[in-house]
């Protein structure tokens, strides 16, 4: 008959060899998990032309203070930062209107999309005015609530409302369909945010070479004058914007008597989330057990040999005694 101790040691490294290829095969198991999810989507909507680059946000460059698209950046971050939980949507108009975020809850995207902002490039520039992202907007919105008619949508409009397109945005959207009131229609709620001074500011030309454009960069000339192009916002045009919509207009300069972030960033939302669950399907791996099961016969498999080589060396020094 075969040894009883070698037929347990051939037996305890089969065990091992089909563990190991067990493990190797991955066995695996569908799961679904349920996270909760916000039903507030946020639709920002930037302004980033060039008059977006006049110095008179809280005082200007010499003051301590920067550009409109510096309030913007602010303003943004807050909005982020009061919903952390929502979905969001960026859409950005320069000389064209495009949407450089899809629906989101990932918040570092929002983030980094916000700490890349900048203005468009000087000599791309061909004039643009809001009406030119409305029928973006207008579609965008009225696909999100085909899609979930129950979520909340908040638009926030961040402008200085100053157009340069000689109305060719305006002829597009009304071609198309596409009205701030039908806008108003898909939103539930935000804000329209004016940037600018009543005094107006000059804005630094820009040729992407750089990050961040900066007093080395030549002021922006007026064609009809030759000298630097002074930009006003437009506050009347905003107002309308914000009635059309149903929201608060608020006109920011970055100086005291600007009204605190919470003002429009408190929004009358029922519910910040839904009682559903948002269900994904998943596949979890099954070695762990596996492994337990491999260490415990590698275990005893040790255990064996140093019992073996024990044996081996008891066996060794019997026979030199005979000797």
């Amino acid at each position: 008959l075969a040894d009883p101790g070698a037929r347990a040691s051939w037996w305890r490294r089969a065990c091992l060899a089909l563990v190991m290829v067990l493990i190797l095969a991955g066995p695996a198991a569908a799961v679904t998990e349920s996270t909760q999810v916000s039903n507030v989507e946020i639709y920002l909507v930037v302004d980033r032309t060039g008059s977006m680059a006049a110095e008179d946000w809280a005082g200007g460059p010499d003051a301590g203070g920067g550009t409109r698209l510096d309030g913007v950046k602010s303003d943004l971050t807050a909005i982020r930062d009061a919903w952390p939980q929502a979905r969001f949507c960026i859409l950005a108009l320069d000389g064209a209107a495009a949407r450089e975020l899809p629906l989101t809850s990932d918040l570092d995207a929002v983030t980094s999309w916000i700490g890349s902002l900048q203005q468009e490039i000087t000599q791309r520039s061909q004039g643009s005015s809001l009406e030119r992202i409305l029928p973006l907007l207008v579609q965008t919105l009225d696909r999100a609530k085909e899609k979930n008619p129950e979520d909340a949508r908040l638009v926030y409009i961040l402008s200085d409302g100053e157009a340069t397109d000689d109305g060719q945005g305006a002829a597009e959207a009304s071609a198309a369909g596409a009205t701030w009131a039908k806008a108003g229609q898909l939103t539930d709620g935000g804000a329209v945010l004016g940037y600018g001074t009543t005094s107006g500011g000059m804005m630094r030309s820009f040729d992407g070479s750089s990050s961040t454009p900066g007093s080395q960069d030549k002021y922006i000339l007026d064609p009809d004058t030759g000298r630097p192009a002074v930009s006003v916002p437009d506050t009347q045009a905003l107002s309308a914007i914000a009635k059309a919509l149903g929201v608060p207009y608020f006109q920011r300069t970055g100086g005291s008597d600007d009204v605190p972030t919470g003002d429009f960033t408190r929004q009358d939302v029922n519910a910040v989330l839904t009682d559903g669950r948002e269900k994904k399907n998943r596949v979890r791996y099954l070695t762990w057990p596996l492994g337990i099961a491999a260490s415990a016969l590698a275990i005893w498999e040790l255990v064996a040999l140093i019992r073996a080589e024990r044996a081996l060396r008891r066996l060794t020094a019997l026979g030199e005694g005979v000797r």
